[in-house]
C-alpha cells in the first residue's frame, strides 16, 4: 500500500463512524420553533435549520459519494445503493484498494478532515488555539492555526483561518513539514500541481481530479505520498 497501517487503519475506522455522525447531523436539522425565521407572508415563526449540521450533512454525503464514484470508474465496483450506510460500507470493503491507488493519501486525508468537521458539529469542545505562521496552501493568504481541545497537550489539528478545508491532523504533520520544505517550489512557478491545487484551481472534488488525470493521461511526478501533476497538461483537459 501507498500508505502506512496505522494510516489505513485510521481510514477505515473513519469509514465506520461517518454513518452515525450523518445521522447525529440529521438529528440537529431543526432548531426551536422561537428560534426560527420568520416565514414570508405571515405573522408566525418556522423553524430554523441549522446551517452548520445542514452544510456537515452535505459535505459527509458529497465526499463519500465522490469516492465511490471514484472506484466505480477504476476498479468497475458499484455500490448496492445511496444510503449513507451503504457508501460507507462500499468504501469500507474497498479501502485496501484506494490505498493502493495514487489518491491513496488525499482519499485518508478527506475522511479524517470530513469526520473531524462531523464531530465538532455534533459534539462542540471548547478549545485553545494559537497562531503558528502563513498557510501553506497556493494563494490562500490565511494564517495556520493549532487547535488545542479542551483535555489535549498537544495541537489536536493545524487548520487554517481563512479556509476550513486547509486542515491537518496530528498524524498528517510529516507531510505538512514536507510541504513547507518543497513550498519554495510553487512560489518559484514551476509548472507542478498537486491535486488538492488541481480541486481548488478547477473547483471539482478530489475524487475527480484522479479521474480526469487518469482519463487524459497527464504526466506526474511524486514526492514521497505526495502527487504532483503537471500544469499545462491540468490546463489543456480543464482550461
Amino acid at each position: 500500500m501507498r500508505v502506512c497501517t496505522g494510516c489505513f487503519e485510521r481510514f477505515q475506522r473513519d469509514l465506520k463512524t461517518i454513518p452515525d455522525l450523518y445521522r447525529e447531523c440529521e438529528n440537529m436539522l431543526a432548531t426551536t420553533p422561537r428560534d426560527g425565521q420568520r416565514v414570508s407572508g405571515t405573522r408566525s415563526f418556522g423553524i430554523k435549520l441549522n446551517a452548520v449540521a445542514v452544510e456537515a450533512r452535505d459535505t459527509l454525503r458529497a465526499r463519500l459519494r465522490a469516492w465511490c464514484d471514484l472506484v466505480n470508474a477504476e476498479h468497475g465496483c458499484v455500490p448496492a445503493g445511496q444510503s449513507m450506510e451503504v457508501l460507507a460500507e462500499f468504501l469500507h470493503q474497498h479501502a485496501r484498494w484506494l490505498c493502493h491507488h495514487p489518491a491513496a493519501g488525499d482519499a485518508i486525508s478527506e475522511m479524517a478532515e470530513t469526520a473531524t468537521m462531523a464531530r465538532r458539529v455534533v459534539s462542540p469542545e471548547r478549545v485553545r488555539c494559537f497562531r503558528v505562521g502563513a498557510c501553506i496552501e497556493h494563494e490562500c493568504g490565511g494564517s495556520l492555526i493549532a487547535v488545542i481541545q479542551a483535555d489535549g497537550r498537544l495541537p489536536s489539528e493545524v487548520r487554517c483561518d481563512n479556509d476550513p478545508g486547509h486542515a491537518w491532523s496530528a498524524y498528517e504533520w510529516r507531510e505538512l513539514d514536507r510541504r513547507v520544505s518543497h513550498q519554495h517550489q510553487h512560489q518559484a512557478g514551476l509548472p507542478w500541481l498537486t491535486a488538492k491545487d488541481v480541486a481548488e484551481l478547477c473547483r471539482i472534488s478530489m475524487s475527480n481530479v484522479y479521474r480526469l488525470a487518469s482519463e487524459n493521461s497527464w504526466r506526474r511526478r511524486t514526492n514521497g505520498r505526495r502527487v504532483y501533476y503537471a500544469k499545462a497538461d491540468v490546463l489543456a483537459s480543464v482550461g
